[in-house]
């Protein structure tokens, strides 16, 4: 049954009200009085904007050279994801070949791909060079030249009583004849011929006295305390501020005990060679005051001083850069100095941990580095070291090694030999890429025999080419 509901009258005509009023009227009507204010704003703003003297702006359109949604960028990933892959795999595969006492890491776009006891500290040897010279670039700046300097009284006649040969701290003041002698050739060495021949120009003819040794900018420590007796004379030193040929004097068969008259000799040799009359032997001494500078000779940069460094893995260069280290942060030239101004450098770099150093040349066997110290130095010097160290199978202590390999010509190194240790660490530069960063540090009773280190060489040198070998972008490209 359907009920009908009767309302009040007062309420129906209530409804009736509500009903008489049109709801699309009502809409009209605000729509167009919105419609007539809007435009009035426009006039306005129309009016306003034709007064205004607007600034011509160029427009930049950015435009990828690759559309985020291009089939074209999945190559580049592909291929990048894949060399990785191979590298990490690679390196798995041959890291049971590395002696357990032992580091290595491999580093390439930021990724590390390889690693084995990186946080560990092992014996670097000669690769400790690499801290060495991260140091001696930060402290004293890539462009800094060491000077060396002759000073004396020089008459009208050309006469001096004493001619003051003073030391700068060059590590690489050289002798064309003692050049052509060495194993590793010195490279960018600062000729003391030069130095000879301009003392003539500037009139110099006779030495009444002696050519005087001057070395006080460094201590007179000839080596470092903590070195086995048979490395000294061989492989450093004597070291001092006034150093040429590295100590020697040509045509003698021993190295004199004090640098600063071997040096000495090896100037007074050449100045008589060129007509100049000697009054007496040289000698060592303190330099007098306020005598005036005769002539003076300027170093390479420090990037051409630490690429010789690298390159022939050059001690007394090392631990001469090392003092000068101290002396130019510290105010004194010592091996101690240097080492302070070394442990505090590495701490702000993050790269002290478990650090120890006893030289600037590795020959210490006590000194410890582990792999990712290296690791914080050679990404920081990604844009300057590869081009200073020694070339597979082309320079330096490298020369011989990895010829016929797919890195020869290719691999940039510094390596590390003592008794047990042999250590590689550098770059391999990769076409159109970043260099595949990278170091090996291994400690083992014999593992310095060729026999021993060169098929892990072999082996890891093969895993760091996986980052240039296929699928290359364009083998992978539609």
């Amino acid at each position: 049954m359907r009920y009908t509901q009767v309302l009040p009258t007062s309420n129906r005509s209530v409804v009736r009200s509500r009903r008489a009023g049109n709801p699309l009227r009502t809409v009209t009507i605000l729509a167009v009085v919105g419609l007539v204010g809007f435009s009035g704003l426009y006039v306005t703003l129309v009016h306003t904007a034709s007064r205004v003297t607007h600034h011509s702006d160029a427009t930049i359109a950015v435009t990828p050279a690759v559309s985020v949604l291009s089939a074209r960028r999945a190559p580049n990933t592909l291929s990048v994801v894949t060399r990785t892959g191979k590298i990490t795999r690679g390196f798995t595969a041959m890291a049971s070949a590395i002696p357990s006492q032992s580091c290595a890491t491999i580093e390439w776009l930021g990724m590390r791909l390889g690693s084995l006891n990186a946080d560990k500290s092992y014996v670097p040897a000669s690769s400790t060079k690499v801290v060495t010279a991260s140091v001696a670039l930060e402290t004293l700046t890539p462009t800094f030249t060491f000077s060396t300097e002759v000073r004396g009284s020089l008459d009208a006649t050309g006469t001096v009583p004493d001619l003051f040969f003073v030391g700068g701290g060059d590590p690489v003041l050289v002798r064309n004849e003692y050049v052509a002698s060495e194993k590793y050739p010195t490279s960018s060495g600062t000729s003391l011929e030069k130095l000879a021949d301009s003392l003539v120009a500037a009139g110099l003819h006779r030495v009444t006295g002696s050519v005087v040794g001057v070395d006080t900018r460094y201590d007179d420590k000839r080596f470092v305390d903590i070195w086995p007796q048979s490395f000294h004379f061989t492989e450093s030193g004597p070291l001092g501020a006034l150093f040429v040929d590295d100590g020697v004097v040509l045509g003698q068969s021993m190295k004199p005990d004090d640098p600063a008259i071997a040096a000495a000799t090896e100037l007074q040799n050449l100045l008589v060679a060129r007509g100049v009359m000697m009054g007496a032997l040289p000698r060592h001494d303190v330099l007098p005051a306020n005598l005036p500078v005769i002539s003076s000779i300027q170093s390479a940069p420090l990037t051409a001083i630490v690429q010789e460094m690298f390159v022939n893995s050059d001690n007394n260069t090392a631990e001469m850069l090392l003092k000068e280290v101290g002396y130019a942060a510290k105010g004194t030239g010592s091996t101690e100095a240097g080492l302070t101004v070394v442990r505090e450098q590495l701490a702000k770099w993050k790269a002290d941990k478990d650090v120890q150093l006893f030289d600037g040349s590795g020959l210490a066997s006590a000194g410890r580095i582990p792999c990712d110290s290296f690791m914080v130095l050679l990404n920081k010097f990604s844009t300057t070291f590869p081009s200073l160290m020694a070339v597979a199978a082309e320079s330096g202590t490298i020369r011989d090694a990895f010829d016929g390999t797919s890195v020869a010509g290719k691999l940039r190194g510094k390596t590390g030999t003592l008794n047990g240790v042999k250590a590689l660490v550098g770059y391999l530069p990769i076409m159109n890429s970043d260099p595949v960063i990278f170091s090996l540090v291994m400690n083992k009773t014999g593992i310095d025999n060729r026999n021993a280190y060169r098929p892990v060489w072999y082996a890891f040198a093969d895993v760091l080419c996986k980052a240039s070998a296929s699928p290359s972008v364009e083998q992978l490209a539609p």
